[in-house]
């Protein structure tokens, strides 16, 4: 923020340095209280700021100590930097047991801003307290951004790792998932109809299987009834002895057609009459 006085001096109060319009490499540098001061009067010209407030705006809320001589001492310096510069007229007016102003009568035009991104204490509520922050702080705007772009990183990665824990379980239940029944009819033993459900246990010949699995259910000569057969089916409730074997279950099954389901037991001499 850049400050014109009567068309001859400017104020530059980013970097704190005062300066004739012609001679911009002659800039005088002043003290950041004494950059505050002055910033403080130029934005409230024609009105009395009192010491109290001086005090607070310029040193206290800055931690640094203020006091009347400090203060004197500052004015002092800004009345002589700005005759130094050509000012003739009083430009900083005491006003007697309340404080000081910035003389009216002075033409003060606020300057383009150059392009910078410093901040600057701008007074344009003087009863407002000034509370800056430290210098290594960062911009609470980017510190919002920040933190939003690390939640919304490790959102998409928990996402992608609850997609991939999706993927594995369906491949596991996919390769391990109980294999369908089904039932086909292989032939007749005694008066019953013998069916085998599959699949047949692995690396067994289909056929030789089926023709063993008849040929035994045949020895038995099982009797059924109109709505009963033989069915034949392979478990791995229990294992058997040796990993080369299949145990098959022969039963015989009845139809409950007043409740839809179906009975079995198992084929034994009770239920059968074995060829002698």
């Amino acid at each position: 923020m850049r400050f014109l006085f009567n068309k001859q001096v400017i104020f530059d109060a980013d970097s704190g340095t005062l300066f004739l319009v012609d001679t911009p490499d002659d800039a005088v540098q002043i003290s950041n209280p004494t950059k505050r001061l002055l910033l403080l009067l130029t934005c409230h010209q024609g009105e009395v700021i009192n010491r109290e407030v001086i005090f607070k705006k310029v040193w206290d809320d800055f931690g640094m100590v203020s006091s009347n001589n400090n203060l004197n001492h500052c004015i002092s310096k800004l009345r002589r930097l700005l005759r130094n510069l050509g000012m003739e007229d009083e430009v900083i007016t005491t006003v007697p047991k309340m404080g000081f102003m910035f003389h009216q009568q002075v033409t003060v035009e606020l300057l383009p801003e150059p392009e910078t991104n410093t901040p600057i204490e701008v007074f344009n509520d003087i009863s407002m307290s000034h509370n800056p922050l430290p210098s290594t702080a960062p911009p609470i705007a980017a510190s919002l951004r920040l933190s939003s772009g690390k939640v919304q990183t490790l959102s998409i990665v928990t996402l992608f790792c609850a997609i991939l824990a999706l993927c594995a379980t369906l491949a596991f239940w996919y390769q391990h998932r109980p294999e369908d029944r089904r039932e086909i009819y292989i032939g007749e033993a005694g008066n019953c109809n013998v069916l085998v459900s599959v699949p047949l246990p692995y690396g067994t010949d289909a056929e030789s299987l089926k023709k063993g699995i008849l040929s035994y259910a045949q020895s038995l000569n099982p009797q059924c009834r109109s709505d009963q057969y033989v069915l034949v089916i392979k478990s791995n409730t229990f294992r058997v002895y040796s990993n080369d074997l299949s145990r098959l279950y022969m039963m015989l099954c009845g139809s409950m057609r007043e409740n839809k389901a179906e009975v079995c037991w198992s084929l034994n001499e009770a239920t059968s009459t074995t060829k002698r």
